[in-house]
């Protein structure tokens, strides 16, 4: 559909202006994830069309597009992969390598290997984006940026240069612009949440009294706030509400107590994995019979950290849940394969998806735009894609008609939980792993079966 849940607005400082190259032989987002450090995002709500394998269409033809030769395209990356952000960054480009590896290993596109060559670190420093935006374009020719992850996305050159340019969202301000594609669509539109949480509370308790919960920033409490209208104005009963909560969460044991007293039973909790794990352990402290649901902390090592803390915690993402069976989701079972034998360290990561959602993107433009290859050919390619999936792997994104302006039902995530040790798929209709509404009232339920072009059981 086009759409994300969060803004991000904070600013932080950090890094040198030097030219910083990172990486193994390398010159060096409709689901809701909240971002860690003193930073907070979210992730898609959307993902993917049906999957089209790159495949070598003979050899290639001759182009005069920058960073193209007859057997390789060029392409460059800049994300923050040091400095205090680099924990809600770094490992964007992992999912990006992984499936450029994956594409080349079957001869890259149309007779074109696509060269991953300069992964660019900002170091979390404004002005050092810039200018390794700057470097990319002018000074090593790159055909596309497929892989920004940073704070400090600034659009002025990739829109004037009308460069293919793919990544994390977090800063709001990939629209309009047709060339800047966020992985999930680059659209962030908050009232989209409120079914999806509705959903969560109404099949987690028989009658939901709804608290919410943010930090005082508006990346954080504007999804929050979203919700809190939603839901008031539907007639749920919205028994606490603190969107000011101080970073990073520390005096959150005095919500828990407020809520307890407030009789509230279900918690959307729009902070961070700190404040998350802060809420969790108060309530576990306060003897509080709480359903939570969490817009962060979806992570391996994290639940390894706080098993007993997460038992029985919600999440919405925006993919095929990692832990839903690949013999009927073959878009997981190649996304898993891939990762585990070129990344396998970031296998399991939330953000290295939309790494690789962010290069099947690029790929599937290249791969469209055939014998004449273009940036504005690519551009327009991926813009006539109406449910762009990443091989069967995320929810439907609409590029044709709402990725860059405005947004378009349906709204499609899957609920996962944590059962033990593992994220499991949660609240889904038989094998389907995707929840889907066709409207922003919270309601009314997710439709069954699926809109066409949602991944579903083989």
């Amino acid at each position: 559909m086009g759409v994300r849940p969060y803004s991000y607005s904070d600013r932080h400082p950090g890094g040198d202006a030097s030219r910083r190259m990172i990486g193994d032989g390398m010159q060096v987002r409709q689901g809701f994830r909240a971002l860690g450090a003193t930073v907070l995002t979210g992730a898609m709500l959307t993902g993917g069309i049906v999957f089209m394998s790159a495949g070598t269409a003979g050899a290639a033809s001759a182009s005069t597009a920058p960073g193209v030769t007859s057997n390789s395209i060029t392409v460059g990356t800049i994300s923050t992969q040091t400095g205090v952000l680099a924990s809600n960054f770094s490992s964007l480009i992992y999912g990006e390598k992984a499936y450029y590896a994956y594409i080349n290993a079957q001869g890259g596109v149309n007779g074109r290997k696509i060269d991953y060559k300069y992964a660019l670190d900002d170091g979390g420093n404004p002005t050092t984006f810039n200018q390794l935006a700057n470097t990319l374009i002018n000074q090593d020719h790159v055909f596309a940026v497929t892989g920004v992850a940073t704070a400090f996305f600034s659009p002025n050159l990739f829109v004037e240069y009308k460069i293919p340019t793919y990544g994390y969202n977090v800063t709001g301000n990939w629209v309009p612009q047709p060339n800047l594609f966020a992985a999930g669509g680059s659209v962030q539109y908050y009232p989209a949440g409120a079914p999806q949480f509705a959903f969560v509370a109404r099949k987690s308790q028989t009658k939901p009294s709804v608290a919410l919960i943010a930090y005082g920033i508006a990346a954080s409490a504007d999804s929050c706030q979203a919700t809190q209208t939603s839901l008031t104005a539907a007639g749920y009963n919205v028994s606490y509400v603190d969107l000011k909560v101080s970073y990073p969460g520390t005096t959150v044991a005095t919500d828990v107590q407020r809520m307890k007293q407030a009789g509230s039973n279900f918690v959307v909790s729009c902070m961070d994995v700190q404040g998350n794990v802060n809420m969790a352990r108060a309530i576990k402290q306060y003897g509080v019979n709480m359903t939570q649901l969490w817009l962060d902390g979806n992570d391996q090592s994290t639940l390894d950290q706080n098993q007993s803390l997460m038992q029985g915690v919600y999440f919405y993402v925006a993919h095929v849940p990692f832990t839903a069976p690949t013999s009927i989701y073959p878009g997981l079972n190649v996304y898993l394969t891939a990762m585990k034998k070129y990344a396998p360290a970031y296998t399991l990561n939330e953000l290295s998806i939309q790494g690789w959602e962010s290069a099947a993107l690029f790929v599937q433009g290249v791969k469209m735009a055939g014998n004449n290859l273009t940036q504005a050919n690519v551009i327009s390619a991926d813009n006539s894609l109406t449910a762009f999936t990443a091989g069967g792997l995320t929810a439907p994104v609409n590029w044709k008609n709402a990725g860059h302006a405005g947004h378009s039902p349906p709204y499609c995530g899957a609920v996962i939980k944590v059962v033990g040790d593992k994220y499991l798929p949660a609240l889904n209709t038989g094998k389907n792993v995707f929840n889907c509404f066709q409207s922003i009232d919270p309601k009314k339920g997710p439709v069954f079966p699926v809109p066409p072009g949602t991944p579903a059981p083989a």
